[in-house]
Order: structure tokens, then C-alpha cells, then sequence
């Protein structure tokens, strides 16, 4: 699949004509305010979600994120800066959002492990999840690139169409990696390790904060090494893989969430946010 570079917009004092950028279909971006702005806080209002831009000693950021079915085009953005007397200022942007060629996959699940689709199931244990995909550390914890969890033939990129048992299930929000029973998991950067659960639909689940609205998913495991409350450091152990949950052989799904929206996680072992 196509890789592509972070987009990074920094805006200006004044402008006249709306300033404009490009990402594509799941990838990240960031949104930066210089320091030399003079600004302390803002937020910015993308896809009709409002997100905090947080200090990273530069200015101000936030990385957004774009989900894989928004349709190519472009959108508005809508940004509010508050300066040291407390006025507010308010800005508008457009993003360009450019297409991605997503791959195509089908594959069969065997009876005990289909009946494991069910919507209810999926939908309480993923709300278990998302309580804390929805706390947002300001501290940025992690640094530079992130780094694959283990090394294996890439079995389902981030994107794909899935078909299981012949019938259409949507696209693949994650990253799947082929790995043995028992391969060493490591952790992608630095963060807090905020979810260790054996779950019956995605298994074996550990998830780690990043700070900033940034977390990383990791299913199927079938044992924990890191508990919840843990600092962990960029590579190290944190889980060993398994074949638990909906799994159709032994592998690691990779997530990686922004503002609780799941974005490609290789783009992020490419590019520094």
C-alpha cells in the first residue's frame, strides 16, 4: 500500500485566503501554532469533532486523524486561538483529502469462531475499550518514530476490505501481523500501559496512552506482561501473541487510535509526528 508523508500545517499571523493542506483516506496529520503567535490555548473543529490543541514547547499542536471511508475532497476546518488577554480569534482551513487504494481480502472463520461477530458482543466489549481511547494525557509521552511490535509477513494492511465467510464486513481497522503462538510483543513507543484484559471477541487486548489523544491497540495476545498503570519504554515487552477472540490464525492486530478515531500505524513507523 502507498505510504505517505505527515502533513504539517503551520499557520500564519494574518491571511487573507484560507489556508489549505493535504492528507489521505486513514492517514494522520498535524495541526501546529507556532509559538512566535503568541498564542496559549486553542482547539480546532475537524469532521464535527472539536479536539485541544496541546502545548509541545514549540507552540501549540494536535495531530488529527481521517477516517478510511470519508470520501476524497475537501473539507473545512475551523480553528480558535486564545491569546495572553484572553481575546479569541477564530480561522478557517481546508484539507485536502486525497484518495488511498485500499486492498481487498476473504477469508473463512470456523463456526465457534464466527458466532463471536455478534454486534452486541462486539459493541459492549469495544465500549470497554473506548472509555479509555477517550482520556486524553496532555503530556506528548511518546518520541520520534513508532516501531512495528513484532516482526512477520504483514497478513492484513490497515484499510482492507474484509469478506468473511463470503459476506461483506467493512474495512480492516487495524494492522495484522502473521506471528507464531507466544512471539514477544513489544511496545510501539513510550506511553502508560491503561487496559490489560482477556476479552472474548478481541481476545487478549492491551492498550497504551501516548499522551495527547494518541493510543495504540494490541489484540489476540495470549499472555500479559505489562500491567495497567505500567511506564513502558519504545521496545519493550509488553505481551505475548496468541490466536484468542475472532481470529482466524495465529497473529497480532495492531492498532493505533487519534482522538479515538483508528488511523494507518504504519504511517506513524514512517513518518514523526
Amino acid at each position: 500500500m502507498k505510504q505517505w508523508g505527515a502533513a504539517v500545517f503551520c499557520l500564519m499571523v494574518l491571511f487573507s485566503v484560507a489556508q489549505a493542506w493535504t492528507a489521505r483516506q486513514g492517514g494522520s496529520f498535524i495541526l501546529s501554532v507556532p509559538s512566535a503567535e503568541g498564542a496559549t490555548a486553542g482547539s480546532v473543529v475537524f469532521l464535527g469533532k472539536s479536539e485541544t490543541l496541546f502545548p509541545d514547547g514549540n507552540g501549540l499542536k494536535t495531530v488529527l486523524g481521517v477516517p478510511c471511508e470519508l470520501k476524497p475532497g475537501k473539507y473545512p476546518l475551523s480553528l480558535r486561538l486564545t491569546g495572553p488577554n484572553g481575546l479569541n480569534e477564530q480561522r478557517l482551513g481546508t484539507v485536502v483529502i486525497g484518495r488511498t487504494r485500499f486492498p481487498t481480502v476473504s477469508f473463512w472463520l470456523k463456526p465457534a469462531k464466527k458466532k463471536l461477530l455478534k454486534r452486541d458482543l462486539i459493541g459492549e466489549e469495544w465500549a470497554l475499550i473506548e472509555k479509555v481511547l477517550a482520556q486524553e494525557e496532555p503530556v506528548q509521552l511518546w518520541v520520534g518514530k513508532f516501531l512495528r511490535p513484532a516482526s512477520g509477513e504483514v497478513s492484513m494492511a490497515f484499510g482492507t476490505q474484509e469478506y468473511v465467510n463470503r459476506k461483506k464486513r467493512g474495512q480492516h481497522r487495524g494492522f495484522d501481523i502473521a506471528v507464531p503462538i507466544g512471539t514477544r510483543i513489544k511496545a510501539a513507543n513510550n506511553g502508560t500501559v491503561v487496559f490489560a484484559q482477556k476479552l472474548t471477541a478481541f481476545g487478549g487486548t492491551i492498550v497504551i496512552d501516548h499522551g495527547q489523544g494518541v493510543h495504540t491497540l494490541y489484540f489476540h495476545l495470549s499472555k500479559f506482561l505489562a500491567t495497567v498503570g505500567q511506564a513502558v519504554n519504545k521496545g519493550d515487552v509488553i505481551a505475548l501473541s496468541g490466536n484468542s477472540g475472532i481470529s482466524s490464525g495465529p497473529h497480532l492486530h495492531w492498532g493505533l487510535s487519534v482522538h479515538n478515531l483508528r488511523v494507518d500505524p504504519n504511517q506513524w513507523t514512517k513518518h514523526a509526528f
